[in-house]
């Protein structure tokens, strides 16, 4: 899971994205997007790919 987390995170780095920018791209609050990188559980399949899709990433 960690691993899974990083690789969102390095993700948002590669985009240059904030978080708050990120949210904007993504529709999803900041809350889920940051929440979905820490690594603590499983994101959704809805926040993940929202994420994915929000960073410009190959879903």
């Amino acid at each position: 899971m960690a691993e899974f987390a990083q690789e969102l995170r390095n993700l948002r780095e590669l985009a240059g994205l904030t978080y708050r920018e990120l949210a904007q791209r993504a529709h999803f609050s900041l809350g889920a997007l940051s929440t979905a990188a820490q690594g603590k559980r499983v994101p959704s399949w809805e926040v993940t790919q929202a994420y994915v899709r929000g960073c410009g990433g190959d879903e």
